[in-house]
């Protein structure tokens, strides 16, 4: 997945200290260099601090579509993000950091969304911000006073960023911001649940419910099997079925599930460990975490290249009737979470059915 860290600040903040300090600590960041209309200030250089263009060279490449976002930040002077940055540094397989004004910082936010990362850098006061703009020498007064009324209005947009890190001691500062740049690429831990959801009952989102918010786990899918060795076709409703049912269950549900349909796209029948192979190898950024129940674990040796599963992935399990969760997963090194018994199966209620009982209180959604 393409990332990025975007970085905005009033001027004088501290931004541009903190950047470099994030890019002596993150190899794998690069510096989108913006674009900009106003003229160099100080030693500033062509393509290191900023691609300085005319108004009229500016203005062409809005017309032109070339930016990802731009911004007129002061009259006359326009920031932008070139689309040929990202494709520069993404194809290189680097992390993008943005070191951008404050309304162009919450556009690349809306734009690339989980993929990035928003901090906003505020000063400890405007007084502070104006002893550190005069001590810059940079700026003629007048340039100082524009700014620093402009920092009062940008310092509103704090709320909009992900992260908020007020660099009154720089060390401080150093160290809060790189602490939260490492959270961000950390891989997600992702668990999937199979099954063939024959029906989904409320069982099954009562355990997902539970792993999202009792256990490590970033996020939770539903991953809809299209066959079941144990079933025959004719016991089974269609998957296309079974997956407008699931989906209609978990929106009615509220909970952050998400549902994979990839096995009904590979080659049948599915084994567990081609699929979380083959979800590994689409999505490498992610750790992810087989789910099931002791019921499952206890026949595990039955299932394909069981042991070579086990080494390669993480494996939570939850309690099952009749099984001793804990030391199935003593014996496998799977990990065992203490969630609450729930003995609903989808055979108990098909059961029901079969016996022409009115088993709708046990479904996750109708």
């Amino acid at each position: 997945m393409n990332k990025a860290i975007i970085l905005s600040a009033p001027s004088g903040a501290g931004k541009s200290t903190l950047a470099n300090c994030l890019l002596e600590r993150f190899p794998r960041l690069r510096l989108s260099v913006s674009a900009t209309s106003r003229a160099p200030r100080g030693t500033e250089q062509q393509g290191k601090e900023y691609y300085f263009l005319t108004q009229s060279d500016f203005e062409e490449k809005i017309g032109q579509n070339a930016f990802v976002e731009w911004e007129e930040v002061y009259p006359g002077a326009c920031y932008g993000t070139l689309k040929s940055e990202l494709e520069r540094i993404w194809s290189e397989e680097h992390t993008i950091l943005f070191d951008v004004d404050v309304k162009g910082g919450v556009r690349l936010k809306q734009i690339f969304g989980a993929r990035a990362l928003s901090i906003f850098v505020q000063p400890p006061s405007l007084e502070i911000l104006k002893e550190r703009l005069l001590a810059r020498g940079t700026d003629t007064p007048e340039s100082i006073q524009k700014r620093v009324s402009k920092a009062q209005e940008e310092m509103e947009y704090a709320s909009k960023y992900d992260a908020l890190i007020i660099n009154d001691q720089l060390a401080d500062a150093k160290k809060q911001i790189e602490t939260r740049v490492a959270a961000f690429f950390a891989p997600r831990r992702c668990g999937l649940y199979f099954g063939s959801f024959n029906p989904l009952h409320i069982g099954h989102l009562a355990i997902a419910n539970y792993m999202l918010e009792f256990t490590d786990l970033d996020e939770l899918r539903l991953v809809l099997s299209p066959e079941n060795p144990l079933k025959t076709p004719q016991d089974m409703l269609d998957p296309q079925e079974r997956l407008h049912r699931i989906n209609r269950a978990v929106a009615q549900s509220g909970l952050p599930v998400l549902v994979s349909t990839v096995e009904l796209d590979l080659p049948q029948p599915c084994y567990t460990l081609n699929t979380l192979r083959h979800i590994a190898a689409q999505e490498p950024q992610e750790h992810f975490v087989l789910i099931m129940g002791a019921d499952n674990l206890a026949v595990i040796e039955s299932w394909h290249q069981w042991q070579e599963l086990l080494q390669t992935f993480e494996v939570y399990v939850y309690p099952r009737t009749g099984y001793d969760g804990k030391d199935l997963c003593k014996t496998y090194g799977a990990t065992y979470i203490d969630a609450p018994l729930i003995d609903i199966s989808a055979t108990f209620i098909r059961q029901g059915w079969a016996e022409g009982r009115n088993m709708n209180g046990f479904l996750a959604g109708l």
